[in-house]
This record gives C-alpha cells, structure tokens and sequence, in this order.
C-alpha cells in the first residue's frame, strides 16, 4: 500500500521476526527493530518502515482494547474474581495500552512531536545534519498522509490484527473443548483469556513469562477445579507462545541465512 510491493515469503518472514523477538525481549521490544531490520534490506525505506510499522503497533493495540471493551462491559464480573495483584496487573495494562494508542497515533498525525523528539536526540548526539532530519521526517509525513488517506486499507489492517489476536485467544477454547471441557463455561473462558492478555501485555518480562501464566491459573480456577486449570494453562500456553515461537525462530533463521546468501552472491556479481 505504501508503494513497496514484497513477496508474501518475505512478508512472513517480517512477522516471524517481529513474533520470535518480541517473544524473547521484555515488553516485546525487540520485535519491531528485527523486522524493521528484514525490511529495510530489502530495500524499503527506513521512513516507509516505521510508518507501516507504527501503523500496525496501532491497529494492534486497538485490537486488544476492543476485546477488552468487549470482557470490561460484559463480564465485569471475572475481573473482581481475580485475585488483587492479578487486578494490579489488568489495570497496569490497561493503562499502558490505552497511553500506547494514544501516543503512537500522536506520533503519525503529529510530526512536530516526533521532529521534537528527533532534534532533542540530535543534540545529545551532538552533530547531525539538520537538513537529513528534515528529509526523513518529510518523507515519514508523506507515507502518513498516504496511509490515512486509504481508509480501506486501515479497516483492512485493524481487521487482520483483530482476527490475528482472536486466532491466539481461541487456542485457550480449543484447547478447553479438547480437554472434554464444558461448552457452557467456553464464552466465560474467553473473557477470562482476554483478561490475561491485557494484564500480561505490557509487562517487561520476556514473553510475559510467569506474569500471563499466574494469570491463566489464577482465572482459570474460577471456571474449573486446580488439577484441570494447571493442565489447560500448559497447553494452550504451549500451543500459542511456545510452538508459535519457535516457529518463528526457524523461519526468522532461515530467513537471515538466505539474505546473507543473497549479499554474498551480489558482492561477488
């Protein structure tokens, strides 16, 4: 949409990258400089990058705030049922995500911020050419405008971030029903899952490790007995973190090698 058309291989490459070091740094840090790292390679440039990278951050975080509209206003009750550091976590969250969206919206309407910021940067960094500055921040407002200016594009990114979060948050489901669970309390452990997402999303632990999974547990037991919550919490925590990571790994390494391979053969051309 910006004007960068890629193969989708290589677009999946972007996202295991994205996936498999957001997974391994804390509060997902890492996730966006890998694959802005694939990217830029690849030869789009770094303005185009962090527009589209800093849109999908957006349409990401809009997702996890609709589905935890969606458990706020229908089932408050599974938040007061959590114990008091889990609610301490929820609201963390909550508030983190909700300053997030906020502030990266800020960032891709209000270029005078970010030329701010940059220029604050600049001068601890002592000399940089001002007038490069003030290309990459044109250039970065020339992809923003294009973006906003595609609302069928944005819809399209929301959407596809809103099914990605939804795919994640069913394997707990799936996973219940496996386990012959009972399909009345399915809509119940849903909201509890998104519960755990909001509560684990912004803490800086690597993968949200140990956070989202004395949330899981902790929710969990309301809907089933101890034995049954440890079990559900395992799999489906291996299922969408630990299978999906090191997934990505593989192809995230796989992906690096052939792009070394392709440097080595033009260097040689």
């Amino acid at each position: 949409s910006l004007g960068y058309p890629t193969k989708h291989q290589r677009g999946f490459v972007y996202s295991a990258a994205d996936i498999y070091f957001s997974a391994i740094t804390p509060s997902a840090s890492g996730g966006q400089p890998a694959s802005a790292f694939f990217m830029i390679r690849d030869g789009i440039p770094a303005t185009a990058v962090m527009a589209a990278l800093l849109l999908n951050l957006i349409m990401y975080t809009m997702a996890v705030i609709t589905f935890g509209l969606f458990a706020l206003i229908l089932y408050p009750e599974i938040f007061l049922h959590f114990s008091p550091l889990c609610k301490v976590f929820i609201l963390i969250g909550i508030i983190t995500l909700t300053a997030l969206a906020l502030g990266f919206y800020l960032l891709m309407r209000k270029q005078q911020l970010l030329q701010k910021l940059a220029l604050g940067m600049a001068s601890l960094l002592d000399r940089l050419h001002c007038h490069r500055l003030d290309d990459a921040l044109e250039e970065y407002r020339q992809c923003v405008d294009l973006i906003f200016g595609k609302r069928k594009m944005l819809l399209q990114v929301y959407l596809l971030n809103l099914l990605q979060r939804l795919s994640q948050l069913l394997v707990t489901v799936f996973t219940f029903l496996a386990m012959h669970g009972n399909p009345a309390r399915l809509i119940k452990l849903f909201a509890t899952q998104i519960y755990v997402v909001l509560g684990s999303n912004s803490m800086p632990v690597p993968g949200a490790m140990g956070v989202a999974d004395y949330l899981m547990i902790n929710g969990y037991m309301e809907l089933m007995t101890k034995e049954q919550a440890y079990r559900l919490e395992i799999l489906s925590r291996g299922l969408s973190f630990y299978t999906c990571m090191i997934l990505s790994m593989i192809v995230t390494g796989i992906g690096y090698l052939l792009l070394k391979k392709n440097t080595r053969g033009n260097n040689k051309t």
